[in-house]
């Protein structure tokens, strides 16, 4: 019977993963939400910037000028990134990044599953749950995001072998396999997820030495974590500098507390249809992916069947209440500032700047997710009589069912008067309760040992996981890019030409214009960088050297007034009447200017100013400055000379010798520990 579950869930698993893999097999891509206005545009400039020699670390294309590599969310010195990108056109490159998260979450979770001796069903099951799971899917557009959560089964798996395992051998490679999947995750650019993993490391870590006894094994975890920090260090540094210039480093409580889950949104657990637009958010902006919490019937009725078979399960006992009370913990983080919890973290330093406490909900998936793969395995011991079926207390099982019956009657059929506008009609949210329904019969009626009922549970979970989260990802069909660019207007010949703003859209523009050859002057990122001008004041576009203007709806309007992309200033700041000044190459991160200036004075451009800027006149260095409160630029003696400015930050060249370093020791601590 085994066998045949294990090929069941693994065929449930590959219809799942089938639809993830429909773009790659017929040229086209995701695009929904980030995807088109973040993810493809800056992949596409680093794609360009890797073929043509040019740096990686700075780009043109957005805020006329902008440190890419320390916004970190492309990932551009992962090793995977470097690899596809490199190798691949953008289109293929782009869908396997997106695959590849779910390739890695499915294998990592069988592993980690198998190393608390789960039999290969149960551990396929959850596996199956966490990774088609209501978060994953409904986050598949933050592809980074998804790429750090798919780390975490290994980072466990890892651990437990630095804690269980006896043979010398095989700790030292679980030490740098461990180092390698913390520093992978860092390298990925994404703080949160990191710092989600680092707690599920922290509260697995402490079970499992408690459960083995083996306390002094922790400090092993330890110093993996902090090798993988070191060899992290390449992107850790340039991000905590894009942090320390960016809007986010000014940012209130408030912001830090957005998206947080409304205790409302519980409903979805026992009614997955219950609200109009599928998730309820209050005094904030309605986002779906953020609110939606649903991961699958059998996640509320297996937590309720442990609980109800905990006294039977004699090697599962404490598994069950240390991962109920860690799932516990991370609904009240979730919950934000209705749960009370998220609020203190908003003391604590680098976690202030993260938001969406919402988020948090995946470590809940991902413990109810094991606790299903108990339940199954409770299941097939009872189908195998190896234990006797439940007695007494099962009513207990039906209580999903009774609350989503309760709050489609009273609810969803409007009995009350409120509501009308955010519920769902009866017949919608019934669908939902009557898949609560069939889930709930199933796992009772395997526990009598009917023996169509577990591959029926498995088929029904399978259809459940895509009806919520694949409809989800296929709510804007894939589209070719170049059917995502054909209605942008060519960009003009020359760099200085081709500067553009999309205005009417404020800061949430789409950078998908710089896949028409556009340097966007406007832009959309994670970490907006702090100015002394408003990014879409009048001043920032004539500043940047704005030459277009785009509308939402694709339009392009000439922008006037704009200076030149580069030009001489007089010693009081002004337009210089004589002299001239020529930019010969203008790349990313490599500027070259041929000047004759009449008099001491400043040539000024409109690239976006860093303190990673250095400059050269005639080969000696003088110092970048600031121009306009925001713009590059340097100060210069009358005469011809010729000018260089190149980007490299100091928190990049840090970060490297920090990589270097954890390199080192790593390596020294592999040969010291095997010899």
């Amino acid at each position: 019977m085994n066998r045949a579950l294990a090929v069941l869930i693994g065929a449930c698993s590959a219809m799942l993963f089938a639809p993830l893999l429909y773009p790659l097999a017929t040229g086209r891509i995701f695009v929904f939400n980030d995807l088109t206005w973040f993810h493809l545009p800056t992949r596409y400039l680093y794609q360009q910037a890797l073929s043509a020699g040019d740096t990686v670390l700075w780009t043109p294309s957005i805020f006329a000028g902008f440190y890419l590599h320390g916004e970190g969310q492309v990932g551009l010195f992962h090793p995977l990134h470097q690899l596809l990108y490199r190798l691949l056109p953008l289109g293929p490159a782009f869908n396997l990044e997106l695959i590849a998260n779910y390739v890695a979450l499915f294998g990592g979770t069988v592993w980690f599953l198998r190393r608390l001796a789960f039999d290969t069903p149960p551990a396929l099951f959850g596996a199956m749950l966490f990774t088609f799971s209501g978060f994953n899917l409904l986050h598949h557009h933050h592809v980074n995001l998804v790429a750090i959560v798919a780390h975490m089964p290994w980072l466990l798996g890892s651990a437990d072998v630095l804690i269980v395992e006896d043979r010398r051998r095989v700790r030292v490679l679980a030490l740098a396999g461990m180092a390698a999947i913390f520093a992978s995750e860092l390298l990925t650019g994404f703080p949160q997820g990191v710092w989600w993993n680092a707690l599920a490391l922290a509260g697995f870590a402490t079970f499992r030495a408690h459960e083995t006894g083996r306390w002094r094994r922790l400090p092993a975890c330890v110093a993996a974590v902090t090798l993988g920090t070191l060899l992290g260090g390449i992107q850790l540094l340039p991000t905590a500098d894009a942090v320390a210039h960016s809007m986010r480093f000014a940012a209130s409580s408030e912001f830090a507390l957005t998206f947080s889950t409304h205790p409302f949104n519980l409903v979805q657990w026992w009614s997955p249809y219950f609200f109009a637009d599928g998730a309820y958010a209050a005094g904030e902006r309605m986002v779906f992916h953020e609110f939606g919490l649903y991961s699958g019937a059998i996640l509320p009725v297996s937590l309720i069947w442990v609980w109800i078979r905990r006294p039977a399960l004699d090697d599962r006992r404490r598994l069950i209440t240390a991962v109920t009370a860690f799932a516990a913990m991370a609904l009240l983080l979730a919950l934000g500032r209705y749960g009370g919890v998220a609020r203190l973290l908003m003391h604590v330093p680098i976690l202030s700047s993260l938001r969406a406490p919402g988020r948090y909900i995946v470590l809940t998936q991902f413990a109810l997710a094991i606790l299903a793969a108990v339940t199954l395995e409770d299941l097939l011991a009872i189908a195998s009589r190896r234990r006797a079926p439940p007695s007494g207390r099962v009513v207990a099982l039906w209580i999903p069912l009774a609350l989503g019956c309760a709050t489609t009657m009273v609810l969803n059929s409007h009995l009350l008067p409120y509501g009308s506008h955010s519920f769902a009609d009866a017949s919608t949210a019934g669908t939902g309760v009557a898949v609560v329904a069939a889930v709930s019969a199933m796992v009772y009626l395997a526990g009598r040992r009917t023996r169509w009922a577990i591959p029926a549970l498995i088929v029904l979970t399978a259809v459940d996981l895509a009806g919520w989260g694949l409809r989800f990802v296929y709510r804007e069909p894939p589209r070719t890019i170049s059917e995502l660019v054909a209605g942008i207007p060519p960009a003009p010949h020359g760099p200085a030409q081709a500067y553009a703003a999309v205005r009417d859209r404020g800061f949430f523009s789409s950078d998908l214009l710089v896949l028409g050859g556009y340097r966007l002057t406007s832009g959309y990122v994670g970490l907006f960088p702090a100015t002394v001008h408003p990014l879409d004041s009048d001043v920032a576009l004539q500043l940047s050297g704005t030459r277009w203007l785009f509308t939402s709806d694709g339009s392009r309007r000439p922008y006037a007034g704009s200076v030149d992309r580069v030009r001489l200033l007089d010693s009081q700041g002004r337009q210089s009447t004589g002299g001239s000044a020529i930019l010969s190459l203008d790349r990313p991160g490599h500027l070259i200017a041929d000047v004759i200036a009449p008099g001491p004075g400043t040539l000024a451009l409109t690239e976006r100013f860093h303190d990673g800027w250095t400059a050269s006149v005639d080969g000696a260095a003088v110092p970048a400055i600031r121009v306009e409160g925001d713009f590059l630029g340097c100060d210069l003696r009358g005469g011809a000379h010729r000018v260089t400015f190149r980007f490299m930050p100091r928190s990049f060249v840090y970060g490297l010798i920090v990589s270097g370093i954890g390199l080192a020791l790593l390596a020294t601590a592999v040969l010291v520990r095997l010899r």
